[in-house]
């Protein structure tokens, strides 16, 4: 199978086209391993480098996922993770689901401690603090709180006031692209508050992930803390025994 040398559409863009096609069509089913850069690129004539950034886009759009040592597999978009590259509205709203977010709480602070030594602040730096619930078809799936420096982040409590997502508004209003992430994994049981939050029963076990993001140069950019019930994800780990996690994220049921 070849593509249309000849064609104002680059190569990539339309062997991505026609992968997300095979994909859509069955082809490639949910789960599968993919055929290798080079099998591709001798099916559709086109060389490793086009086959690349057509798989690398492919993977950013959360229709195949790599998996160090073991090749590329179709991603099963009845579980799409939430990836590094994208957020929860992002996420459900691939699903079809409508996202509502309820605010809990959001002032402006000035940190002490741990937080403020992690995120690189200095005593009078002040930080936007806000705790929100996360909806999906109006089901309670997270409650997130977030620490967002307002050095880096000047006017952000404003300009949250027309925004849900916080993902979209850093990435749209200051460019926000975090190189870098620290995570730590917990299991919490839900108190009286997260399982009025969550709609779960008090004790429910519930996933507590706590994530730093940093920027290309290592410095702390945003301090975030999730929970969410262990009905509803799944946490996703894979590598190799060389590398720290090619991926991981949640992957959402339902």
């Amino acid at each position: 199978m070849k593509l249309d040398q000849n064609s104002s559409i680059p190569l990539y863009e339309q062997l991505k086209n026609d992968i997300k096609r095979d994909i859509k069509e069955g082809v490639f089913p949910a789960g599968s391993r993919m055929p290798s850069e080079d099998e591709l690129g001798e099916k559709y004539s086109v060389s490793r480098i086009t086959v690349r950034r057509a798989v690398k886009e492919l993977c950013d759009e959360d229709y195949l996922i790599k998996k160090q040592g073991k090749g590329t597999f179709v991603l099963d978009n009845a579980s799409i993770p939430v990836t590094v590259s994208q957020g929860f509205h992002d996420v459900w709203e691939k699903k079809g689901k409508k996202v509502t977010v309820d605010i809990v709480e959001n002032k402006v602070i000035k940190l002490e401690g741990e937080y403020r030594d992690l995120l690189n602040l200095r005593a009078d730096d002040e930080v936007f603090f806000i705790k929100r619930v996360l909806k999906a078809d109006e089901k309670p799936m997270m409650i997130d709180i977030a620490y967002i420096p307002l050095k880096l982040y000047p006017n952000f409590q404003k300009l949250m006031e027309t925004e849900d997502s916080i993902y979209r508004l850093l990435k749209k209003r200051y460019g926000f692209h975090p190189y870098y992430y620290y995570k730590v994994m917990k299991i919490k049981k839900a108190d009286k508050e997260f399982s009025k939050l969550l709609a779960c029963e008090p004790g429910t076990h519930l996933f507590d992930l706590f994530k730093i993001s940093y920027d290309a140069e290592r410095c702390p950019i945003y301090l975030s803390i999730s929970y969410s019930r262990g009905e509803d994800v799944s946490y996703v780990i894979t590598g190799s025994e060389d590398d720290d996690g090619a991926y991981s994220g949640f992957k959402w049921r339902g």
